[in-house]
């Protein structure tokens, strides 16, 4: 580990696109792959060897399982090797092509949510958007529903906080989520609700430490409706994810856990 630790750091990636540019880990985890292979003649690291170099080198914070899980979803980008009780990642030349084309791309992305889509809505949201996010997310929505908890499952692989405002449901409504979100709560420990008991919670957004999605409905509304989410990045929109974090947190304080 520490051999490949001390070869990396030498390195001289200036010929490569900027590691920091890229924000998702499926997007980190490709360059180190991609780094290591051509510059060190090393095919293939485990998730391990690749957050180290990220966490020790490049001074991002990044951890193993979510390495894996990113790597489980990029399909052709990367090749898996399993040898003994260690997998194995090598980086595809789409893998490649894929990294050189996100470097290219604006720090604005644009999501359509198309109306009578709720499957194909509830897919873009949790794989394409939430599952991009890294470290703990931040999630204000008044209102909620057992398909709010449905997607939240999916991205319930770390610390969420969610903001709604239980009141803003009827009776019969109100009654089923708070049931349904007892059952939630017993499967699915990182992820924490709290109830904001005043009306000036209107907005629904993600926050994440480099990323904001602003969500033109509510989650469990998204594909019933045409609707968009818009997806900032922190460096070029930093007052507003500074301003909405903070908003965020005093919120949180003022909440009562559900």
């Amino acid at each position: 580990m520490s051999d490949v630790l001390e070869k990396f750091a030498k390195l001289d990636t200036s010929d490569f696109p900027d590691f920091h540019s890229y924000r998702t880990v499926l997007e980190k985890g490709l360059w180190i792959l991609w780094v290591t292979k051509e510059r060190l003649g090393i095919r293939k690291l485990d998730a391990e060897k690749i957050a180290s170099i990220v966490r020790d080198v490049e001074e991002s914070s990044i951890y193993p399982k979510s390495i894996i899980s990113a790597f489980n979803r990029a399909g052709d980008k990367v090749h898996a090797y399993r040898e003994n009780d260690t997998i194995y990642f090598e980086i595809m030349k789409t893998g490649r092509d894929y990294l050189l084309s996100r470097e290219k791309e604006d720090a604005v992305e644009l999501f359509y949510f198309e109306p009578d889509k709720r499957f194909t809505s509830k897919r873009i949201l949790s794989k394409n958007i939430l599952n991009t996010f890294e470290g703990e997310l931040k999630i204000v929505d008044p209102y909620c529903s057992e398909r709010t908890l449905d997607i939240m499952k999916d991205v319930a692989d770390r610390k969420i906080r969610f903001l709604t405002r239980v009141e803003n449901l009827r009776g019969r409504e109100r009654e089923q989520f708070l049931r349904d979100l007892e059952d939630f709560k017993s499967e699915y420990k990182t992820v924490e609700f709290r109830s904001y008991p005043y009306r000036d919670i209107h907005d629904r957004y993600v926050v994440s430490p480099d990323f904001l999605a602003i969500l033109g409905h509510s989650i469990k509304d998204l594909g019933s409706k045409e609707s968009f989410a818009v997806l900032l990045d922190e460096r070029t929109s930093k007052n507003i994810v500074e301003a909405l974090n903070e908003n965020f947190d005093r919120r949180w304080k003022k909440s009562r856990p559900i």
